[in-house]
């Protein structure tokens, strides 16, 4: 009986004891709001701030740098529907709250509609739903008070605001819902920009607040690293304006354009269109997202002749004067057999004999593709690749592309003159622009960059990268010989008088490249370039002057057909956009004219009834243009 009984009282007294147990922490899991007795130990992340991103432009009045982007303190509401059934909310006095009548002071107060806010109180199912990030202290200070809502959760942390709306989407990138930096600066430099967080350790109280006093740890964050740009933000909104005007006034499917420093290789502005809108990143197309001047390839075209005849100068090869041959089929007995399938020029009819300088100034592919063919593989390559191509020019941008140039032992026949007037190669703008940089500078290539420097909370200089250093690609003498020839194109004589500037010299070249589809060019879709040196280098303001007005910015600009267009030619698409932003760059930089006579004999008006006139009138006299009008060429 005894057994017995201690067998039965046993289990009693255990279910007693559990029973007891499990009756005391539930009443204390719901004790009072107002009691402070520790009850947690507890350990948070303080977020840090993410460094700001500046233009090279100061504040008149702080004399800072302009910020471009910059992260303010906020605060995340989140909302968990559970807390909300479970806790009972009221002000004293009165009866409790309802979920409707909560639904309706955080719809009030975070402007929220009401319907859907209430659906996400309802939703016991999803918890810790995502609400709004606000920096309303109203807002923060009712919806942290527990008469008057519940299950709203407030975290602090930052949000990033971008002041150029759209403007420079490209070449900033965004940041995510996780605060990653994603394309663009914030994603090249997030790690800098990101900062430390900081941490708390200690104790809270039964409501969850922390108890300052038994702080057992203390790390405060650090502040992400401020990146300083070389972008002009006046310069970069005029570049924009102007590029979207001109794809659509030309009828283009795309645009890209790019402003170097010529003698720094500093980026100045740096565009692509479409854009897209750094706060809604999500919804924009894949085609808005890409940076068309370091992350895209194409075959330039006729821009690349200046390579060409770079090479063939510098090598003392041919003299600009030098005359060549504009028959297209050497045959007979004065005729050379190793020019092999030569790119022809249309319907132009030529004179017997051009010089080189002209062959830039009237594009001849003929001409070029000789020039090509007596420099050989060997050395066209090596011309090519000094000037930059086939290689990332280092630019501080992510996702920068090669380009497509092919070892010279890979080169065929045909390549030999068609990679000297841009066929068979594909560059970047940023490539292509960095070239003529190297022309516009004497020769001497800086590789581009478009971060200036990244200090740190403190102020100190971060190294990222190793010091960049000039490269000369060709000597003084042939740069500026260079320069004198391509002072022709933007004329009537040659393919871009649209891209004339009243005032200023322009060295410059065009190119109309045709698209390839599949493994074939297709027919009357083209790309059309504009890249020019402003002013040119070569020319004086003044006789008396001892030396001419030296370069200040190259500008190349792009326009990328899907369809057959009346103006798909360089000179006469993407030379009047050039002209419109050169216009409003040497503006902002307050560049003085190389051609002071042009700015007070003309009007822009005049200016271009004079250009045109001149224009018909060679085309009426000259026999090398056959009475074609000249901005039918490229």
């Amino acid at each position: 009986m005894r057994g017995e009984n201690v067998r039965f009282w046993l289990p009693v007294l255990a279910l007693c004891s559990f029973s007891g147990y499990t009756s005391y922490k539930l009443v204390r899991a719901h004790l009072a709001p107002t009691t402070t007795e520790p009850r947690y130990d507890f350990k948070s992340e303080v977020v840090s701030s993410r460094g700001a991103i500046y233009d090279s432009t100061r504040d008149p009045v702080t004399g800072r740098n302009y910020p471009l982007v910059k992260s303010t303190p906020c605060w995340e509401f989140r909302l968990d529907p559970v807390v909300m059934t479970s806790e009972v909310v009221r002000v004293k006095g009165e009866k409790p709250r309802s979920r409707e009548a909560m639904a309706r002071t955080i719809s009030q107060v975070l402007h929220l509609d009401y319907a859907k806010t209430l659906a996400m109180c309802r939703d016991t199912r999803s918890r810790y739903q995502f609400l709004k990030v606000s920096s309303d202290q109203r807002a923060h200070d009712i919806l942290k008070n527990k008469r008057y809502v519940a299950g709203v959760i407030v975290q602090d942390t930052h949000e990033r605001r971008y002041f150029e709306d759209r403007h420079l989407a490209h070449v900033l990138g965004c940041v995510n819902k996780e605060g990653v930096g994603s394309y663009g600066i914030e994603q090249r430099f997030d790690k800098l920009l990101r900062g430390v967080p900081g941490r708390i350790r200690g104790k809270r109280d039964g409501q969850g607040r922390e108890i300052v006093e038994k702080r057992v740890e203390m790390t405060p964050p650090v502040p992400g690293a401020d990146v300083y740009l070389t972008i002009n933000r006046h310069i970069q909104k005029d570049a924009e304006d102007s590029l979207a005007g001109g794809v659509a006034e030309f009828g283009a499917a795309a645009g890209w354009c790019v402003i170097l420093d010529a003698q720094s290789g500093d980026v100045l502005a740096m565009a692509s269109y479409p854009d897209f809108d750094p706060c809604e990143f999500g919804k924009a197309p894949e085609s808005a997202k890409i940076n068309r001047v370091t992350a895209f390839t194409y075959e330039p075209g006729s821009v690349m002749k200046v390579i060409t005849a770079a090479a063939a100068i510098d090598r003392g090869y041919v003299r600009p004067d030098s005359l060549y041959s504009t028959d297209r089929f050497e045959k007979g007995p004065g005729g050379d057999p190793k020019y092999y399938k030569l790119p022809g020029d249309g319907s132009h009819v030529w004179e017997p004999r051009m010089s080189v300088k002209d062959a830039i100034v009237h594009s001849s592919n003929i001409v070029i593709g000789k020039l090509g063919y007596e420099l050989g593989p060997a050395t066209l390559h090596s011309y090519m690749k000094k000037f930059g191509f086939g290689e990332q020019t280092g630019v501080e941008l992510p996702g920068e592309e090669v380009g497509i140039l092919r070892p010279p032992e890979r080169w065929d026949k045909a390549t030999r003159s068609r990679a000297a007037i841009g066929q068979g190669v594909s560059v970047t703008a940023i490539q292509l622009a960095s070239a003529y940089q190297a022309i516009a500078n004497d020769g001497v290539r800086m590789p581009p960059r478009i971060v200036a420097k990244v200090l740190n909370a403190d102020g100190e200089a971060v190294a990222f990268g190793p010091p960049r250093k000039g490269e000369r690609v060709v000597s003084v003498e042939t740069s500026r010989q260079l320069r004198e020839m391509m002072l022709g194109v933007a004329s009537p004589e040659g393919t871009a008088r649209r891209a004339a500037l009243r005032g200023y010299s322009v060295a410059g070249k065009t190119g109309t490249a045709q698209k390839v589809r599949g493994r074939t060019y297709a027919p009357g879709i083209y790309r059309a370039t504009f890249c020019g040196i402003v002013p040119s280098g070569v020319v004086k303001s003044a006789p008396q002057d001892a030396d001419p007005v030296p370069p200040r910015v190259v500008i190349l600009v792009t326009l990328d057909f899907e369809e057959k267009r009346k103006f798909h030619q360089g000179g006469n698409s993407a030379g009047p956009v050039f002209k419109r932003i050169a216009q409003g760059t040497l503006r902002r930089l307050e560049v003085a004219p190389d051609r002071p006579d042009e700015l007070l004999e003309y009007d822009d008006e005049e200016f271009e009834r004079m250009m045109e006139s001149r224009a018909k009138k060679v085309a009426e006299e000259d026999p090398m243009w056959g009475g074609e009008p000249l901005w039918r060429m490229d």
